[in-house]
């Protein structure tokens, strides 16, 4: 079981890293190259940089004791997990091409909905009434934040309705691996079978002649997608799942927080209004944690 103060901690992880997910948007603006191409980029260097780290860890003796070898348990639900991550990611993109932006996060953020309902058949947790006020209150404040005006045409609103279905698939799956690999060797078996599976969309890809910009990538990759993702799936292994979807909020939060003094993009006062309801949602969430129970096994 996961003691109170050691959930309470994870907790604050998973809201960091959420919130420090909304300085992507300011990491790549300057970066001319499609989507795809980015999301390619990413998966491959963080990949790369979390193989890296586990061989040396490996060879430094400071793996822990026995560590699961990967794709030694659930190898097709490994697998599966790479795929829908590459499939959600693309459908996120190739969202953002035809529908408003506002739109297309209000869309994707509501994927904890369809993580609420599934997550007890699926997980066997409970989703008890204070996690469901805590999840209206964060959709409440979402659509304050995005405030989602024009829809779009009807293939950008489905392609944001596919990236917020893959989305609560992707968590759905990706908790019992968590829960078996560690939020490490989990995170590079997805971010490699990502990037195998986004080969053949990004063999169509027009890429440019590389710019000093491109190096901002290596940031991302390393910085935002392996430890940002990592430290993400290690608390969803010790969190419901309900619970991570909900914190999963505090991204646009982040994205309004570093727009405002880096993009200078003052945000309105609903939107900050809508801020303040995703804390709060938080910290409802935080609290509805101390009478739900939570899995036992977690990987050292």
């Amino acid at each position: 079981m996961v003691g109170t103060s050691q959930r309470t901690r994870w907790y604050l992880v998973l809201a960091a890293v959420c919130l420090f997910w909304g300085t992507i948007p300011v990491v790549i603006r300057d970066v001319d190259l499609d989507g795809i191409a980015i999301a390619f980029v990413r998966v491959w260097v963080a990949a790369v940089g979390l193989a890296v780290f586990l061989a040396v860890r490996v060879r430094r003796g400071t793996d822990g004791p026995a560590p699961v070898r990967l794709l030694s348990r659930a190898p097709g639900r490994c697998v599966a997990s790479g795929i829908i991550l590459a499939a959600h990611w693309s459908a996120m993109f190739a969202a953002y091409k035809r529908a408003p932006a506002d739109v297309v996060i209000f869309v994707v953020f509501l994927a904890p909905l369809g993580i609420a309902a599934l997550a007890p058949a699926v997980l066997g947790e409970r989703v008890g009434p204070r996690t469901l006020a805590a999840l209206a209150v964060a959709i409440a404040g979402a659509a304050l934040v995005s405030r989602p005006a024009t829809a779009g045409d009807t293939a950008g609103l489905l392609l944001a309705g596919f990236a917020a279905a893959s989305f609560a698939a992707l968590i759905l799956i990706a908790k019992p691996l968590a829960q078996i690999y560690g939020g490490l060797r989990i995170t590079l078996i997805e971010m490699t079978v990502a990037g195998v599976a986004l080969i053949p969309a990004v063999a169509v890809v027009g890429w440019r002649t590389p710019e000093w910009s491109w190096t901002w990538l290596v940031v991302l990759g390393l910085v935002h997608t392996a430890t940002g993702t990592a430290l993400y799936l290690a608390a969803l292994a010790r969190l419901p799942a309900t619970h991570v979807g909900i914190l999963g909020y505090l991204e646009p939060v982040g994205v309004v927080l570093f727009a405002w003094p880096l993009l200078d993009a003052t945000p309105a006062i609903a939107t900050i209004a809508g801020g303040g309801l995703i804390v709060a949602a938080g910290v409802l969430v935080v609290r509805a944690s101390a009478v739900e129970e939570e899995p036992t096994h977690v990987p050292g």
